[in-house]
């Protein structure tokens, strides 16, 4: 009873902060589209809140069709994201906060002092491009495999080695589990791969091997990003913890995270660091009980390059303090800004971890002092 009391009481606390932060983002979109122009009240209907959003940031309202496009919407997201930011004079830093953590920058930006620009006239012919070829691709995919498995069925039926239906318990002797795995093997090899366990790796996610090793650095691979217009390669560490999207890719291994993400150039490098730096800390300091002892060094620039180091305690599940840092850093590549977020959780290093921050640091091309 004591447990089922405690299961329930976190239900309705998550049931509670949830409803909460829906209502602050409907609040935040109203309030933001009465900063454009445009009617607040859209927020509340669906599609039509997403036209008002796409006609203002991109000028064109029925682009907003693109969102319907499946997996290809997450292109057009992070575009839209961006464009928001500039459309209301934030930097590169903003965009990123509002795609990586829209419930704190989206009410930030809509009752703040930003105002209104009016649309991004930047083309971005390109991310719609994307948009488009990436749905379209993974609608074939899924035709292409739907029709392959039907063709290999048909072809078990007809040989009379149905996999579900024989014997007296609905599944053939060999029981359910292993049945379908080896229908699952079978599919595979029949379908041109030589390697079933190779395929269910990519099944289970990104896997680091889809991409080119880093020379001299065993421990890092490169990934492309692109912001719709242009693409660059940036080196990530190697790690089966590998989430990539177009313009953004995170990887952690032995307690050090790298996050790289990369946005439109139109401010100077400085400024979005300083801007990110800030509003981190102002977010980690509002949030005793995760962290401790936030503090931030002395912003470090050069040529086409910034980067500040966020110093903090993180406290645990039982209360146990680990000191802990984020450095970030902008560098500008091909009129471009590629913005990294190099994170060592001290609660989750290994012996590993210090060689692991060594190379992190000569690729990121960061003088660390290890001293």
């Amino acid at each position: 009873m004591a447990f089922a009391g405690v299961v329930l009481a976190f239900i309705s606390v998550f049931l509670f902060v949830s409803l909460a932060v829906g209502i602050l983002m409907i609040a935040a979109q109203w309030k933001l589209y009465k900063k454009a122009g445009e009617h607040g009240w859209a927020a509340l209907i669906p599609f039509y809140s997403q036209y008002v959003l796409v006609k203002i940031t991109w000028g064109n309202g029925w682009l907003f069709l693109l969102y319907l496009v499946p997996i290809g919407n997450f292109i057009f997201a992070i575009a839209t994201n961006i464009k928001l930011a500039r459309v209301f004079g934030k930097s590169g830093g903003y965009a990123a906060g509002l795609i990586f953590l829209s419930f704190i920058f989206l009410p930030m930006l809509a009752f703040g002092s930003a105002q209104y620009l009016g649309p991004d006239e930047k083309k971005s012919r390109g991310v719609i491009i994307a948009t488009a070829v990436t749905g379209v691709a993974y609608i074939l995919l899924i035709v292409i495999l739907t029709v392959t498995g039907a063709v290999v069925g048909l072809s078990q039926y007809q040989k009379g080695e149905s996999v579900y239906v024989d014997g007296d318990n609905g599944y053939d002797d060999r029981g359910g589990a292993e049945a379908v795995e080896d229908w699952e093997e079978e599919f595979y090899d029949h379908d041109g791969y030589d390697d079933y366990d190779e395929q269910q790796d990519f099944d289970d996610g990104v896997s680091p091997d889809d991409y080119e090793p880093m020379e001299g650095y065993d421990d890092f691979i490169k990934v492309p990003l692109t912001d719709g217009d242009s693409t660059v390669e940036v080196p990530v560490l190697r790690s089966e913890y590998l989430t990539v999207s177009d313009s953004s890719v995170v990887s952690l291994e032995d307690g050090i995270m790298t996050s790289l993400y990369m946005s439109y150039a139109y401010d100077d490098p400085s400024s979005v660091i300083s801007e990110l730096v800030d509003m981190q800390v102002d977010s980690m300091s509002d949030m005793p009980e995760y962290y401790a002892n936030v503090t931030a060094d002395e912003l470090i620039s050069g040529d086409g390059f910034a980067l500040q180091q966020i110093n903090y305690d993180s406290i645990s599940y039982d209360g146990t303090s680990y000191p802990c840092f984020d450095i970030l850093k902008c560098d500008v590549v091909d009129d471009d800004y590629v913005i990294l977020m190099l994170t060592v959780d001290n609660s989750s290093a290994t012996e590993d971890t210090e060689e692991l921050l060594r190379d992190a640091c000569e690729v990121y091309g960061i003088d660390f002092d290890f001293d």
